[in-house]
Parts: C-alpha cells; structure tokens; sequence
C-alpha cells in the first residue's frame, strides 16, 4: 500500500511533480524551504545533487550515494565543523561572550573524528546496547500509556504539547537520571540548542538560547560532580564515573558535551517523527486503518518510511580536508559540506515514488535519518523501540484520528537543520 502525504504548508505532495527550477532559487535559510522542501530536492537532484548554497556559502549535497560516500569517508571529510558560524553573521558577540563564561563544548559524539570519536563512542555504545534498550520496554510502555490517559477521552488535543514532545523528554530523562521535575527545563534547554544550530534565529533570541544553553551546561555538569561521589544506576553517572584506558575520568567537557547530544539528540529525533507520523495517519484514513490493523511488520516499515520521508534531522555538516570531487562539482578544501539527508532520502534512483508512505518498501530501512558510518546515531535503537510502541499504543486507543486545523495552519519549527511541527491540533474517537 503507498500513500501520498500533502506537505503542511502547501497541500502539495511530498515530491513534486515534473519540471524543476535551478537550486539557486533556493536556499538553506529559506522559509518556504524550511516549511516545503520538496521542490528544493527536486532541483538539487535535478542539477547533480551538489549546489553551493550561495547564502551561507556550505556545499549542499543531496544524492543518496554521494552522501553515503562522504559519511564513509573520514580521512577526505573531517566531522568538526564550528555549526554556529555558518549563520551569515555568525553569533552575536553577546551570544558568544555569554558561552564563553561557562566550560566550552568540545567534540565528542557526532562533531569528534578519530582518534576522540573512536576513544568515546565505545563508552556511549554500551549504554544503548540492544539489551538495554529491549529492556526498557515495559517503562517506555507504561510511559506511552499514562500520556494516553491524560488525554483520550477529550477527543482533541495538541499532539506534540500532549504526547510527541513529553514522551521522549521523559525517557530520556530517566535514563540521563534527572527528575522528572526537571522536564520542562530539559524541553527549553534542548530547544534552544537546536535554534541555535538552526542558523535561523534573530540576535535577540540566539542571546536567550545562549543563555539557556549555558544553564544546561552549568546544570549537568554539577548534576555529574554530585553523582561522582554518590553514583546512581544513570547514563549521568556512569559517564561521572568512567575512566578511560590511562586511569583518568572523562573532562567536564567531554561529560557535558556527551550529555547534551544525549539530551537533544534524544528527544528531539523522536518528537519529529511521532508528529510526523500522527500527520501522515490524520491525512490518510486508509493508511490509518492499515496500519492500524495490520502485523509488526507493517508497523516497522512505517516507521521506517516516516523517518526517511520526513527526516526529522534534515542533515549534518563535514568539512573537507582537501580537494574533492563529489560527481562532477569539485568541493574545495576547507569547504564546509551540508549532508541532506532530507532529500537523500527522497533520491529517485533509490526510493522510487519517494514521497509515498510504502508500507511495501523493502529498503525502506536503508534511509540516512540516523546518519551512518562511524557517526551512525548511537540512540537509533531506542528511537526505533519508543516508536514502535507509541504508534501501537495509540492506534489501539484512539480511532478517527484527523486533523483539528486547516493544513495550512501548521507552522514548521524554524531550523535548516530539523523538521519538526510547533503544534499539531488533532481530534478522534477513544477507542478502537
């Protein structure tokens, strides 16, 4: 069964249809971009795949195979790319003396290259281990369920206010071993960090996000000094705790750097696709009733075709060490490289109808939302699981899901990094 998704801001569908403009109609930053993609990946595909964003000056690159290519490569791409920079303009000075004040970030998970990545990813695997996560099961379930409960038996909610945001912000939380208390805090840490990542945000509110980063900083790094001399069975702990191969405890700011992707990185991917997929379900009642009542198999592969077709992290950034062609553009050294994923996933050549929801797909697994090679996200695994049993849960508890506003009313999280909805109003029947 396929299914085509209208886009929220446009009523058009995922791909669009013949004829492309040059990318140079677009850019990065561009608002229609953000809330609309599509016609931008048709044009980047269209013209090569490659396209220097003339905006921001980075090195879009949009075929499947190219990127996959540059995420294999590490010794030609380098994985530290100062992301903040590439906003025209850069950080306000303000912005920057405030992230100054407290222990700076450095490399660790997704921005460290060998021999850093290779020293400390070991130490992040074992947390996310497939056991573990098979484990977690039985609290993510009861999780999904209280949430439910809140809300079914209104018949209208706000679905990422109610259940796409708080869930993965209570997992995580419970893992990272901060109170629950402590949620709301972790939700305006981590959206400030993806603004200002974003390359989106006016001076004024990259100054506030400064500020909120800053406090999430000063936050975990004393939650993990207190845990250093009374440990707790937590992800903070552990990494509070570990020693690497000379003796020697992790830095404060490899802890802080390690515990911040995991607070973001942990929420944030999950938030999207839930939200994507709720839209998808609303906007299509067959799908909706397939899904519904077909097997695990049928529920995996919509998983898996969500998060190729919506990408909730559009991409990520190398930098190239030295000249390199990248099929027939040649990206110079020094060059700083935006993988999109986004329209990656949306490659003709390999997704063919890319912009339906295929619960026949077969390679639909092969999409690049989670990254790859040695960079591939290390909470995949537990992305996957929270999802699995959230759109189960849901669909054996609420019927008729559909949407409370026009389309068009929805509005995108501004971010040329990531894709996610501010809200999304939905009515439906409790019940099966």
């Amino acid at each position: 069964m396929t299914t085509s998704v209208p886009a929220p801001s446009s009523g058009c569908p995922l791909h669009a249809g013949p004829g492309s403009p040059s990318p140079a109609a677009f850019s990065l930053r561009d608002p229609s971009v953000i809330e609309a993609p599509w016609d931008f990946y048709r044009a980047l595909h269209a013209h090569g795949g490659v396209w220097r964003d003339a905006e921001t000056g980075v090195w879009i690159v949009a075929g499947y195979r190219q990127i996959q290519e540059i995420l294999r490569d590490n010794e030609r791409f380098s994985a530290v790319v100062d992301r903040p920079s590439l906003r025209p303009g850069g950080m306000p000075a303000e912005a920057a003396a405030i992230l100054q004040s407290t222990v700076q970030i450095m490399p660790t998970l997704v921005g460290a290259d060998p021999p850093i990545h290779t020293r400390l990813r070991p130490l992040v695997n074992l947390v996310f281990s497939a056991d573990r996560v098979e484990r977690l099961a039985p609290s993510i379930t009861e999780i999904v369920d209280g949430l439910i409960d809140g809300f079914a038996s209104a018949g209208a909610c706000d679905f990422v206010k109610r259940f796409s945001a708080p869930l993965p912000l209570t997992v995580i939380a419970d893992q990272l071993g901060l109170a629950r208390s402590e949620i709301g805090r972790v939700k305006s840490w981590s959206d400030a960090i993806i603004e200002i990542l974003g390359l989106m945000g006016d001076d004024a509110r990259l100054i506030a996000c400064a500020r909120l980063q800053k406090e999430a900083i000063d936050f975990l790094l004393d939650q993990a000094r207190l845990r250093r001399n009374d440990p707790t069975p937590s992800i903070l702990s552990d990494l509070a705790n570990t020693k690497d191969e000379t003796g020697e405890y992790l830095s404060d700011p490899e802890i802080v750097s390690i515990l911040m992707q995991l607070m973001v990185a942990g929420n944030e991917t999950t938030t999207n696709t839930l939200s994507a997929g709720i839209l998808a379900l609303a906007q299509d009642p067959a799908l909706q009733e397939r899904v519904r009542g077909g097997d695990a198999k049928d529920m995996r592969i919509f998983v898996e075709e969500i998060l190729r077709a919506e990408a909730p992290v559009q991409g990520h950034y190398r930098k190239a060490r030295e000249d390199v062609a990248i099929g027939e553009a040649t990206i110079p050294a020094g060059a700083v490289v935006h993988l999109r994923y986004g329209a990656g996933n949306r490659d003709e050549a390999v997704f063919p109808n890319a912009g339906a929801i295929d619960l026949t797909r077969m390679n639909a697994p092969q999409h690049l939302s989670f990254g790859g090679g040695i960079h591939f996200c290390v909470g995949a695994m537990l992305a996957r699981k929270e999802l699995m049993i959230a759109f189960r849960r849901l669909l054996d508890s609420l019927s008729d899901i559909r949407l409370a506003c026009p389309l068009e009313a929805l509005k995108r999280v501004p971010s040329a990094q990531h894709r996610g909805l501010v809200g999304l109003p939905i009515l439906f029947t409790q019940g099966r």
